[in-house]
């Protein structure tokens, strides 16, 4: 069933987003509302006392009225000691007429419409009514006799009550207003002033926030000032919970770093041992080689594993010993770097390993210069290649294409491959992650090669992008023409 939704005005419209706005409105609406409540009640109290005296009045007048009559009539009004607007009214059974004494003092006539209003009251010795007389407006009127079937009826106007409930009525409003409108500035300052140590402790958050707390030595020195931590109030207790998160916290960043302080320093340690014993693993098996005709054909097949292993395994070490190096904060050498010939040669090297796959370049025909260390871009370049080439099958066509601008160069290797599934793309950039099974493998990986572009890319203060469906992965690495080098991230 469809719905519809009725436009409200702003301030209904308008919901507070604060706790400063919750409270300062809260107070102002039960101020609006004492006051309304008031209002209504010194209103309420005043035409009451107004129209008691009225009845007093039109009282005293009936009795006059019956003690001056001679006769029933109007015409008694004639006699001084009756107000302007004193209407004296004889209702019987088969007639009804009236008078009313007018602004210039003279007794003027009912009008038939007029006097029916007063005959169509069911009346009730000393109990007033309020009638409405036609033009003359309403009035206050009282049963003042009933002789042989005729009753008098004198009413007095209700026109000066009305008048002052009114005027009150306006004195009510704008006294709301201004009460509303002072208790609202004193509120708003009484609650700044109240969440004046709320703010301290926003601040001291939000300057934790702003802290780089993914890498590196971090120190938690921030913290809520001792004014504010006073626990016998409740922001004071915020404060001072805040302070001993920021105490656990501080001790569990100190416990990462100094745990991955001690694995980088195992890494690199172990792969500078591992050189050594991989050099010699690689150099028997070639020297056994030599010998092949003394060797069978499953000691044969034994060594030529060996060295593969070997090779690979040399491989992976000197990745890990190159992320070492970044990790423990290595300076990149900064220099002009023609990023075109680098595409250019690592295309060449890539053709040669793997005939099978078509590569191709476009924007390489003139040198791209920029600032950077040109081993480590061509690292990054031949990483990204490398990639294409293990992880899509015979036959894939990869590009790599070259753009620059006034402000940045940017480096996209696309492949027409199988791609990447979402899953794996979230974690790509990790260290030894994996694409998914559907990126077909024909060599082995160590799962450090696209860890490596992004630590290169992010120390040139740079970053890598990567779009990917079947039959299009497209890795963008934009770079700063000017070379401004960062600290490597951690990965």
């Amino acid at each position: 069933m469809p719905t519809s939704t009725i436009p409200l005005p702003g301030l209904l419209r308008a919901k507070p987003t604060t706790l400063r706005r919750q409270f300062v409105a809260g107070g102002v609406a039960l101020v609006t509302l004492a006051s309304i409540v008031i209002g209504i009640a010194a209103s309420f109290a005043v035409g009451r006392a107004l129209l008691d005296s009225l009845d007093e009045e039109l009282a005293d007048t009936s009795r006059r009225l019956a003690v001056s009559l001679e006769g029933p009539g109007p015409g008694q009004l004639n006699r001084p000691g009756f107000d302007v607007g004193t209407v004296v009214a004889l209702i019987s059974p088969t007639e009804v007429s009236g008078a009313f004494i007018d602004a210039d003092g003279n007794l003027q006539a009912l009008k038939p419409d007029q006097a029916g209003s007063l005959a169509s009251v069911q009346w009730v010795a000393g109990e007033p009514e309020n009638v409405l007389l036609d033009n003359r407006g309403g009035y206050r009127a009282l049963l003042v006799a009933k002789i042989e079937g005729t009753q008098i009826v004198v009413g007095l106007p209700l026109r000066e009550i009305r008048t002052t409930i009114a005027r009150l009525n306006i004195v009510i409003i704008a006294v709301v207003v201004i009460v509303v409108l002072v208790a609202a500035s004193i509120g708003a300052l009484l609650v700044r002033y109240a969440l004046k140590p709320l703010d301290r402790l926003t601040e001291t958050a939000s300057a934790v926030t702003k802290q780089p707390l993914d890498r590196g030595d971090v120190r938690l020195a921030l913290r809520v000032p001792p004014q504010y931590t006073n626990t016998e109030s409740e922001v004071g207790q915020v404060g001072a919970a805040l302070n001993l998160m920021l105490d656990h916290v501080d001790e569990a960043f100190q416990s990462r770093f100094e745990s991955e302080e001690k694995m980088r320093q195992f890494v690199a340690d172990a792969s500078h041992e591992l050189r050594t014993p991989l050099a010699s693993i690689r150099g028997y098996a070639e020297l056994t080689k030599r010998g092949g005709e003394k060797l069978s054909k499953d000691m044969k097949q034994a060594v030529d594993r060996i060295e593969s292993e070997s090779i690979r395994m040399t491989s992976l070490v000197e990745d890990l010993l190159l992320l070492a190096r970044f990790d423990e904060g290595h300076a990149l050498q900064m220099e002009s770097v023609d990023l075109a010939q680098i595409v250019r040669d690592a295309l060449s090297d890539a053709y040669v390993t793997s005939p099978e796959h078509e590569w191709g370049a476009e924007g390489v025909e003139e040198p791209v210069l920029i600032t950077g260390d040109g081993s480590a871009i061509h690292q990054v370049v031949v990483n990204l290649l490398a990639n294409a080439r293990v992880h899509t099958p015979p036959g894939t066509s990869v590009e790599v294409r070259v753009k620059q601008s006034s402000d940045k160069t940017v480096v996209q290797v696309e492949d027409s491959g199988p791609g990447i599934s979402r899953d794996a793309r979230k974690r790509l950039f990790e260290r030894f992650a994996r694409g998914d099974s559907s990126r077909a493998r024909s060599s082995g990986s160590t799962g450090l090669g696209l860890s490596i572009v992004d630590t290169i890319v992010k120390a040139h203060g740079g970053s890598v992008g990567l779009t990917s469906k079947p039959g299009k992965t497209v890795f963008t690495v934009t770079l700063p023409v000017s070379g401004v080098a960062n600290n490597p991230a951690t990965p």
